[in-house]
């Protein structure tokens, strides 16, 4: 049977790297999972400068770098590359299915951020991060006082607009149907231009970009220092959804301020969220997480390491009405111990072991014949003879 971590997270950008931190340096047992190699959105950025306390970083891979190293120190285990193929997570130990194994742990973390979706403009991906962006609240202000373009869906290009408008000095608004609410928008803006037609072509020119674009079956071109393209980053959340972790209308993960979902001891951090889409946010989001998940693992284990006696069971209440127990009955001359039960949710995490524990104790300090009718039972002694040593023992297993 694999170890058992206290928190597993799943992602290994700022939400998951500042989580990891957290937990590992409250003495968590932690465990991260990266598809790809750790730093997130980091790696693709080409500065950033609104991260608290640090005015300029020309590479944020070395924020990245700093997370990592940081969460190492505190004992963190990062395992990447590392496909996450599906989740378990309904019960007390989270399962987190991947392909190279399974990894079990109490609490799930869950900061995988936004994931670009295909390009689908000729030389976009050789751009993205010299000059094609999918983040206005990102990159933005490094375009100040600049040419830039704006494309994408109306709906996001409607809530990009007024951003990037205040960051340019001229910003172009391509779409390939200008409709009444995109018009209506743009003349709020100065330094706003439409231009209507399908962008073919990007390529780079040595201060920027240019833009190809076609426009009833003729082409033009634009030059500009960059281009925004409105909604191609989207939360990559259908294996969460299958789990029976709750979306929002827009696929993100759905959490309260405790960064918690619907599901106990299941959290969600970051950019997967859908709020802010900035480093700051995704990383205070990962510590919130920690700490939510910090007392959640320390309220589970001190449930299951309370057992008590009411005469007929020794039982640990895991929440309410919910126990793990094992049953007793007691005569004048002898000890029955009948059976031993453990809800499915809670199975492999060794209760059973530690109720039988207490119950054998007991039954040694009663001085009285003990018949053991619980197949469980007979396979605890069995590996814990030493603590049977002075019981008379009769084996009646019922079927």
């Amino acid at each position: 049977m694999s170890e058992i971590y206290d928190v597993i997270i799943i992602g290994a950008g700022p939400a998951g790297l500042s989580a990891a931190i957290c937990a590992s340096r409250t003495g968590l047992k932690t465990l991260v999972i990266e598809k790809n190699a750790p730093g997130g959105n980091l790696a693709k950025m080409k500065s950033l400068e609104n991260y608290p306390g640090i005015p300029t970083l020309p590479n944020p891979m070395d924020l990245a770098m700093r997370m990592y190293n940081q969460a190492l120190k505190f004992g963190a285990k990062i395992v990447y590359p590392e496909q996450v193929l599906g989740l378990e997570v309904k019960g007390a130990l989270k399962i987190v299915k991947c392909k190279g194994g399974e990894y079990r742990g109490y609490a799930l973390i869950i900061a995988t951020g936004r994931e670009k979706g295909e390009t689908t403009i000729k030389g976009e991906s050789e751009l993205i991060g010299r000059g094609v962006s999918y983040c206005a609240k990102c990159d933005g202000p490094l375009y100040k006082g600049k040419t830039i373009a704006l494309t994408g869906r109306d709906e996001e290009i409607l809530s990009e607009m007024e951003l990037l408008s205040n960051y340019a000095e001229k910003l172009y608004v391509i779409t390939e149907t200008l409709n009444e609410r995109v018009i209506e928008e743009s003349s709020k803006y100065s330094n706003v231009e439409l231009l209507k037609g399908r962008i073919e072509e990007l390529s780079g020119i040595e201060d920027g970009i240019s833009i190809k674009i076609v426009r009833d079956n003729e082409s033009f071109e634009i030059k500009c220092a960059g281009i925004f393209i409105a909604s191609r980053e989207e939360p990559k959340t259908e294996i969460y959804r299958a789990a029976g972790i709750k979306l929002n209308d827009q696929g993100y993960i759905a959490v309260n301020l405790n960064q918690e979902t619907n599901i106990r001891g299941v959290y969600a951090a970051g950019d997967v969220t859908g709020r802010g889409m900035q480093v700051a946010i995704a990383s205070g989001d990962g510590c919130m997480a920690a700490i939510s998940a910090l007392k959640y693992v320390q309220a589970l284990k001190k449930s299951m390491n309370d057992i008590k006696f009411d005469g007929k069971i020794f039982y640990i209440e895991l929440e309410e009405g919910v126990k793990a127990y094992h049953r007793i009955e007691e005569t004048e001359d002898e000890i029955r111990m009948i059976s031993t039960y453990t809800p499915p949710e809670y199975r492999g995490l060794g209760l059973a072991s530690k109720i039988i524990d207490v119950a054998v104790n007991y039954v040694k300090n009663r001085g009285k014949k003990v018949v053991v009718e619980c197949s469980y039972v007979k396979s605890w002694m069995e590996k814990n003879k030493d603590k049977i040593s002075d019981l008379n023992i009769e084996y009646r297993i019922k079927a």
